[in-house]
């Protein structure tokens, strides 16, 4: 089966949950659960580390006792990755990289945004919000709220920022970049001007 983005997809189940996972040489790309919008994509030269960020605070999974690698080659059947502290080759089973990718066990590093979604009608007659929800490759979502203006002048249904998530003020200028990206074209797709 392939989706939308030509990546070849298979059905597996993980945990009780029924998962599609990428087969494709050169990056990981799980849906958790197929059902839902959440994902998690590893491509060559991000990072994979112990501990689960959807669970964890940014804090705990800074802790020097969880290892961290740098993946250097995603294969059919095996992952190789050099941790970050030592310099040592670890080889994975592919899809046990999958499942503990998928289940919490290991998370990577945030780096884009594949998904998002946009509810509420912003009714300028009744003040009512848009919602923004983006997912990020790690797994999480980011939610940004938007009301909208009352601008009678265009014919454009336009919005401003009403609450952000806090966690996007943390990211790196490109992440940033990449997720309000993500957050404008959402909002176009769906006849909203910002």
């Amino acid at each position: 089966m392939k989706n939308d983005n030509g990546r070849s997809l298979v059905s597996r189940t993980i945990e009780g949950a029924e998962t599609l996972v990428s087969t494709e040489p050169g990056e990981i790309f799980v849906d958790v659960p197929a059902a839902n919008a959440r994902y998690v994509r590893v491509e060559e030269g991000d990072t994979v580390q112990e501990g689960d960020i959807r669970s964890r605070s940014a804090e705990e999974l800074a802790s020097e006792s969880l290892r961290k690698w740098r993946i250097e080659t995603i294969g059919p059947e095996t992952v190789i990755g050099t941790d970050r502290e030592t310099d040592e080759r670890r080889e994975w089973d592919r899809e046990e990289l999958e499942q503990k990718l998928a289940i919490g066990g290991f998370s990577t590093n945030l780096s884009g945004f594949e998904r998002a979604t946009v509810s509420g009608p912003g009714d300028e007659s009744n003040g009512e919000s848009v919602t923004v929800t983006v997912y990020g490759n790690d797994g999480r979502k980011f939610t940004q709220t938007y009301r909208p203006v009352d601008d009678t002048d265009r014919d454009e249904r336009r919005l401003e920022l009403a609450a952000t998530d806090e966690r996007v003020e943390t990211f790196d200028d490109d992440v940033r970049e990449r997720f309000e990206s993500t957050v404008a074209l959402a909002l176009r797709n769906e006849g909203y001007a910002v």
